[in-house]
């Protein structure tokens, strides 16, 4: 698909789904602009999109923070002259006990994961409205829609960005704006490693690999303006933690 003359931003685009996100985007030729809190990994973040001939330009931006929220999507419009599609894929969360999970790990958790997409929603709404076309694609998970173990805060934030997604869809559809959710089931990302789970290389190999998901989000990108895709879940054909209760059990 060639999304030339489309101006993307894409939340969380340091690494992991963010950032192979950003690069599939770009190779498909949009201006993707790459939103996260580290200036430093977001930079190397362009350059690794850029190596690849894409187009890309880095706004620090903390997604919890209403005014740095603001103020990077006001810049973005005034650079580029408009925004056409939102990714909102940064996400906080550990896993955590009921008993581990303190109210500032509550509230961290769900201020990455639900605040921030409603967040840049709300900043890049008015300018949807007046352009009377637009699309915001929420990263959400399979943790949104079952329970999981140890994962308390981490399940509400998943579940409410389906709630969110679901609003947002009534409210902007007669403006002419797509809302999309994407559901992965565990993909193959450094977070794993960060939060402590040691993969085997079988379970590695039944992962998502991370590309999956990117080019979901191209092809729902790619589809007519008539369709309307609600949710894209996006399964692991044989379970990675299979015989456990959960992926993290020691």
């Amino acid at each position: 698909m060639n999304l030339a003359g489309q101006v993307v931003i894409v939340t969380g685009a340091s690494r992991g789904m963010g950032l192979e996100i950003s690069k599939v985007l770009a190779r498909s030729n949009a201006q993707v602009v790459m939103f996260a809190r580290n200036a430093t990994r977001l930079s190397e973040a362009v350059r690794l999109v850029e190596e690849q001939g894409g187009a890309a330009v880095s706004f620090p931006t903390d997604v919890t923070d209403w005014g740095q929220v603001f103020h990077s999507v006001d810049r973005v419009a005034q650079r580029f002259g408009k925004i056409d599609i939102l990714i909102n894929s940064a996400f906080w969360g550990p896993p955590a006990s009921i008993a581990e999970t303190t109210p500032e790990f509550w509230d961290k958790t769900l201020d990455t994961t639900l605040k921030g997409p409603f967040l840049m929603a709300r900043a890049v709404a008015p300018y949807f409205q007046k352009q009377g076309h637009g699309r915001i694609i929420n990263i959400g998970s399979m943790a949104g829609k079952v329970g999981e173990d140890n994962r308390t805060a981490y399940c509400a934030a998943k579940w409410g960005l389906e709630g969110l997604t679901a609003a947002l869809r009534e409210e902007l559809k007669n403006h002419g704006v797509h809302i999309n959710l994407i559901s992965p089931a565990a993909t193959d990302t450094p977070w794993w490693s960060e939060v402590g789970v040691k993969l085997s290389a079988e379970q590695k190999e039944r992962m998502i690999p991370v590309e999956a998901i990117a080019n979901a989000v191209l092809w729902v990108i790619s589809q007519p303006e008539a369709v309307f895709i609600p949710d894209v879940p996006i399964f692991n054909f044989r379970n990675p933690f299979e015989g456990k209760g959960s992926p993290f059990e020691s």
